[in-house]
C-alpha cells in the first residue's frame, strides 16, 4: 500500500500511540483531524496504515480478505514487530501458538468454536451471584476509608478474580495472575525494550507452568471449569494441544481481567468527568446497561486492532498490498459523527449506539458478554456504596501502551 499524499505534517510512529504524553490524555483531536483528512493515513514509521472512519473499520473487520495472524505480515511491518513472533527464544520453558485473537481460520473457529461453550447467555448469568460476592467483599474493605485508588482496589482485582475463578486457578494465585497479565500486556509494545522483553518472557513462562501443571492435574482430577473443559476436549477429540490450551489461558488471562479493568476505570472517569450523567445514573440506576454501552464507546478500552491483507486490493481508494498491516482504530471509529451524533459528548442515554468496542466480524470479543456483566454488577455496587465518590487531590496516571487505553492509577475520594 502506498500514500496518496505526504504525511510530514501528520503524526506517526509513537505520536500515534500512547507514549505521546498529549496523544494518551486525548487522542481525538488528532483522530478527528485523520478522519477529515487522511482516514487511511500511511504511518511509515511503524510500517502500517491507520484506519479511522466507522465504515472502513467495519467493513475491514467483516471482511475474509484480511486476517489477524500477525506471522502472515510482511517484514518489519507494525504486526510483525508486536505479534509475529514468540516470547520464547531462548528459553525451553514455554513454546509459542498464536491467541485465538491472532488466529485466522480453521484454528480461529476451531479454537472459538469450543470457548464459546464457556460463554453462552446461561454461563454467562451464572456468573452473576459470584461477581456480586467479590463486589461486595473488596467493597466491605474500604469502609471507613475516606480515599482509594480504584484501580488497585477494586477495578483490578474483581474481574482477576472471577477469570481465576472461571479457569478453576486457586485464589492464592490471583496477585501473580494481575501482575503477570501487567507484564504480558507489554509485548503490545512495538517500542519495548530488553528490560520490558524480559519482564515479559518471564510472566509468559511463569504462567505458562502454572496452567501446564494445572491441565495436569484436570486430566487426573476434572472438574467443572474452563481448563477442565479444555482438557476434555483434548482428551475426547484431540482439539487442542497442551500448547493451544496454555495460550489459550494466557488470553483468556490478559483479556479477562485487563479489559473489563479499563471498562471501569475509563467509565467511572467519564462520569466525574460529567457530574450531570453521574447524578443521573445515581438517580436512576436502571440506565446502567446504556451507561456500560456509552462507556464503551466514549473511551474504549482496546483503542485499536490490526488486520493483514491476504490479498491485493483498494481501501478508501488507496491501494492494499498483500502483507500490509491495517491499525484500526476503534476509538476513532466510535467517536465518527456521521454515524454517532455529538460523539465527543459522553451521553448515558445514547438511543443509537452502534459502537465497536468489542469489535465486530468474527473475532468480535468472545467474553464481551462477561465484561458487560462485571461492569454491571460492579460499577452499580460501586456507586449505590459510595455515591458520593469524586476525584482525590492525587494525580490520575494512565498506562502509556498502544491498543490498551487505561488508567494505572485512578485515586478517588469516597466522601
Amino acid at each position: 500500500m502506498t500514500p496518496t499524499r505526504p504525511t510530514v505534517d501528520f503524526p506517526a510512529g509513537p505520536g500515534l500511540t500512547a507514549r505521546d504524553p498529549a496523544f494518551r490524555d486525548d487522542p481525538h483531536p488528532v483522530y478527528d483531524r485523520l478522519r477529515d483528512e487522511r482516514p487511511v493515513h500511511h504511518d511509515a514509521d511503524y510500517g502500517r496504515f491507520v484506519v479511522t472512519r466507522y465504515r472502513h473499520v467495519r467493513q475491514i473487520l467483516r471482511q475474509r480478505d484480511f486476517g489477524a495472524d500477525a506471522r502472515k505480515a510482511s517484514a518489519g511491518s507494525y504486526m510483525r514487530r508486536v505479534a509475529g513472533t514468540g516470547v520464547n527464544e531462548g528459553s525451553g520453558d514455554t513454546a509459542y501458538a498464536p491467541p485465538l485473537v491472532l488466529s485466522d481460520d480453521p484454528d480461529h473457529r476451531r479454537l472459538r468454536l469450543l470457548l464459546s461453550k464457556a460463554f453462552t447467555p446461561k454461563a454467562v448469568e451464572a456468573m452473576a451471584a459470584p461477581v456480586a460476592e467479590v463486589a461486595a467483599e473488596l467493597l466491605d474493605r474500604m469502609a471507613g476509608q475516606s480515599e482509594i485508588d480504584f484501580i488497585a482496589d477494586y477495578a483490578g482485582p474483581l474481574p482477576t478474580r472471577i477469570i481465576a475463578a472461571m479457569m478453576g486457578i486457586g485464589r492464592e494465585h490471583v496477585d501473580d495472575l494481575k501482575r503477570w497479565s501487567e507484564a504480558i500486556l507489554r509485548g503490545y509494545d512495538p517500542d519495548r525494550d530488553g528490560v520490558t522483553h524480559r519482564a515479559l518472557r518471564d510472566a509468559y513462562v511463569a504462567a505458562s507452568r502454572l496452567f501446564r501443571e494445572t491441565v495436569e492435574t484436570r486430566r487426573r482430577a476434572p472438574g467443572d471449569d474452563l481448563i477442565s473443559a479444555m482438557v476434555r476436549a483434548r482428551d475426547e477429540a484431540d482439539r487442542l494441544s497442551d500448547l493451544e490450551i496454555i495460550s489459550l489461558c494466557t488470553q483468556l488471562l490478559v483479556a479477562g481481567n485487563v479489559t473489563t479493568t479499563d471498562l471501569m476505570g475509563n467509565g467511572l472517569n467519564a462520569l466525574l468527568d460529567a457530574p450531570a450523567e453521574l447524578e443521573k445514573l445515581k438517580q436512576r440506576p436502571t440506565l446502567i446497561e446504556s451507561a456500560i454501552e456509552e462507556m464503551l464507546r466514549f473511551d474504549c478500552p482496546i483503542t485499536e486492532t490490526a488486520r493483514i491483507a491476504h490479498t491485493d486490493g483498494t481501501l478508501g481508494g488507496c491501494p492494499v498490498t498483500q502483507g500490509d498491516t491495517l491499525t484500526l482504530s476503534l476509538a476513532a471509529a466510535n467517536h465518527d459523527p456521521a454515524v454517532f451524533a455529538d460523539p465527543h459528548r459522553f451521553d448515558i442515554e445514547r438511543a443509537d449506539n452502534p459502537h465497536l468496542g468489542f469489535g465486530s466480524g468474527i473475532h468480535v470479543c468472545l467474553g464481551a458478554p462477561l465484561a458487560r456483566l462485571e461492569a454491571r454488577i460492579g460499577m452499580g455496587a460501586f456507586l449505590a456504596r459510595f455515591p458520593q465518590v469524586n476525584r482525590a487531590d492525587r494525580a490520575a496516571r494512565r498506562r502509556d501502551l498502544p491498543f490498551f487505553r487505561g488508567f494505572e492509577v485512578l485515586p478517588v475520594r469516597l466522601r
